[in-house]
């Protein structure tokens, strides 16, 4: 590709980057992103009942004890122990069970009934709250847990085991096969599965890069295909060369969205600071209570720089190819039909890295997720998220890198020859078969 072939890309950068970020629609999402972005972590708080819930009082001021085992008198009279449940009232059960649980629905709606039953050789705990109160399961499940940890203090008391017995019985039995080879030698396999946590995480930022991505491109397909139905591509052709127009698009498109995730991740570490000094005294990050244990000791400089290399090669990757695509179509009404060879690339990636994510839960690292590290198409959908979670070595983002550039080369070469006739081009949708037709001849 020579450099004339390009000339003009600048203007054109300069007006299609002042034109987006004018525009109403950027204008009204960019907006939304910053506003979600800096309430993401209070909401997320909120959702999962963060804050300081874990040490407040429970709401929760009276438990009537109706026990029907044959363990004797059990009064929890522990969990006074706990602040969080000191103020309770804890009462063994002597009215009638409907009075009570009638009582409880209509009047004492902060009061619960603990059921304990003996089934042969197994027992339940059974919490009855008000369906009317305020008081939630999340207010049951925490009492519930402490009562749990209590009711099996009694039992072993009641049945005359000790803690050496009990943890004779509770011992976990392991059972461990080593493989080795034909010398004898073990055969040491690592575990390189991820977590369930870790699925999520890279799930999640998967979704969100192909959101990017897709939305990103096809602005830029759009905007190709306007200015051709609109005759705007004859003006510009006056002073810029055709294949100038897809490069400064491409480079505006991709700095309004960088600009945009730069926002956004600025936003959601003030969000989650802002949010940990106010909702604990401890100042503890809010978000390290979601996202998994190991992210924070691969959240490194070098490796942030890493993720966005990727995902900017990617970017472009997908762009050229979305402009390529929007001008093959010369109307508004065919750009989907247009759009096809991109949307079919597009899905691929990402159906091979939504793959790559199951893989790597159920089986770990293995050829497959190493084709998903390296294949232009998918990598920048599930190798960020690998890089963060510390799966992808730096040998493999490097080569990576090295044929996500190959492949954007090789597009470009190709779009450089085809570009000049699709740009021009006013008719029926341009088919594949014909793109390679126009790339012999030119």
């Amino acid at each position: 590709m020579k450099k004339s072939n390009i000339t003009g890309w600048k203007d054109v950068f300069s007006f299609t980057f002042i034109q987006t970020i004018k525009s109403k629609a950027f204008i009204i999402s960019f907006l939304i992103t910053l506003v979600l972005s800096l309430f993401s972590i209070p909401l997320l708080n909120m959702i999962k009942g963060g804050g300081n819930t874990e040490d407040s009082p429970s709401p929760i001021q009276k438990v009537y004890i109706n026990n029907e085992t044959s363990l004797g008198s059990i009064d929890f009279k522990e969990l006074k122990d706990k602040d969080k449940f000191s103020h309770i009232n804890l009462e063994t059960m002597k009215g009638n069970y409907e009075e009570i649980a009638k009582r409880i629905e209509e009047k004492e709606t902060d009061s619960i009934i603990l059921t304990i039953d003996e089934d042969e050789a197994q027992y339940s705990l059974t919490f009855i709250k008000s369906s009317k109160g305020s008081l939630k399961e999340s207010d049951l499940e925490a009492l519930s847990n402490e009562v749990s940890k209590q009711f099996e203090i009694y039992k072993r008391t009641a049945l005359g085991i000790s803690d050496e017995q009990l943890n004779m019985i509770n011992a976990k039995i392991d059972t461990l096969v080593n493989f080795a080879d034909t010398n004898g030698k073990e055969i040491i396999k690592e575990d390189t599965s991820i977590s369930g946590a870790e699925y999520g995480f890279i799930y999640g930022l998967l979704f969100v890069l192909m959101m990017i991505t897709t939305f990103a491109s096809s602005q830029i397909a759009y905007s190709i295909v306007t200015e051709k139905s609109t005759r705007v591509i004859e003006y510009l052709l006056t002073s810029v060369r055709p294949l100038a127009i897809i490069v400064g698009k491409v480079l505006a498109m991709l700095s309004t969205v960088v600009i945009q995730i730069v926002s956004m991740l600025v936003l959601v570490f003030i969000s989650n600071k802002l949010t940990s000094s106010l909702s604990s005294g401890s100042g503890k990050s809010v978000l390290s209570q979601y996202l998994p244990e190991n992210i924070f000791g691969n959240l490194t400089i070098f490796n942030i720089v890493l993720c966005l290399i990727v995902v900017i090669l990617g970017m472009i990757f997908y762009a050229i190819l979305a402009g390529l695509t929007g001008a093959t179509v010369s109307k508004l009404e065919e750009i989907s039909e247009g759009l096809k060879l991109f949307t079919f690339t597009n899905l691929i990636g990402v159906y091979i890295a939504l793959a790559s994510c199951i893989v790597l839960m159920e089986a770990g690292i293995n050829g497959f997720i190493i084709f998903s590290f390296l294949f232009p198409l998918s990598s920048p959908f599930i190798l960020p998220g690998a890089i963060l979670i510390g799966k992808a070595s730096l040998p493999i983002v490097a080569a990576s890198i090295g044929l996500q550039i190959i492949f954007i080369i090789l597009l470009f070469k190709f779009v450089a020859k085809v570009y000049e006739t699709l740009i021009l081009h006013n008719g029926n949708t341009i088919k594949i078969k014909e793109l390679f037709k126009i790339s012999k001849t030119a």
